[in-house]
């Protein structure tokens, strides 16, 4: 599902209120990294699907703030990612580390329903491996743009990187299209595989700039040739049944 926050989602719906200024972005990311020692500073303005952020680096990281919120959304630690190579973190202990974090730098986490929608590793060959964990809000069975995600180092439990985007709802959350013709509509997508399981979410996503839609997220998986996964993911409006994004399994 966080391919659609990078893929599909455009210029993020925010309350249109004049930049913070950089000098009060930078303030923000002292009260982040809560290290009154650390060298903080500013690089460039970057306009990112997302919205615009004022980047800084830290010397041991680089950090991104919304031009107009203030809030920092994406963090990243380079010393984090050391490691030993040996694994004293499991998965379970590793998810506690970054929900209490989340709990921490993510305004509202407790409170609201926010569902784990990936915990697992990923191995990045020489460079070592990362536990992976993002959470996505539930409201009314449906994901909303407002996600968290947290990567883990194995061996130490510092936290690698974090990504909290919170956007207000300004959608419907009642679909027309009902799921299975959603489902049909995605497993047309894909006509010479034999689909073996075809699953449906409704989620909001940013389908044109500042627009929030309603959408079934289908993935159809197909029996595999020559050992190849068939299928992939199928993006299709709630509204309307209009196929927003068809994207293969490489």
């Amino acid at each position: 599902m966080l391919c659609l926050i990078v893929t599909i989602s455009a210029v993020s719906a925010v309350i249109a209120t004049a930049p913070i200024g950089v000098d009060t972005a930078k303030e923000n990311v002292q009260v982040f990294v809560n290290d009154p020692s650390v060298n903080i500073q500013y690089q460039d303005t970057k306009c990112l699907n997302l919205g615009d952020y004022y980047t800084f680096s830290t010397g041991n990281g680089q950090l991104y703030v919304n031009v107009q919120t203030g809030m920092v959304e994406r963090a990243s630690f380079n010393d984090a990612r050391k490691s030993s190579g040996e694994v004293r973190f499991d998965n379970a202990r590793a998810k506690m580390v970054a929900r209490e974090y989340a709990k921490e730098k993510y305004s509202g986490f407790a409170d609201m329903n926010m569902k784990l929608i990936k915990s697992d590793s990923e191995n990045h060959g020489d460079a070592g491996s990362e536990y992976s964990f993002i959470w996505r809000e539930n409201v009314e069975g449906v994901l909303t743009p407002n996600t968290v995600v947290i990567n883990v180092n194995p061996a130490s439990g510092g936290i690698v990187s974090y990504i909290g985007i919170q956007r207000k709802i300004n959608c419907v959350l009642e679909p027309e299209l009902s799921e299975e013709d959603a489902l049909r509509i995605a497993e047309k997508q894909f006509p010479d595989i034999r689909a073996t399981e075809t699953t449906a979410e409704l989620s909001i996503e940013y389908t044109k700039p500042d627009l929030q839609s309603l959408t079934w997220v289908v993935t159809v998986k197909g029996k595999p040739e020559d050992h190849v996964l068939q299928g992939g993911l199928v993006v299709i409006d709630a509204l309307t049944g209009e196929v927003l994004m068809t994207s293969p399994y490489l």
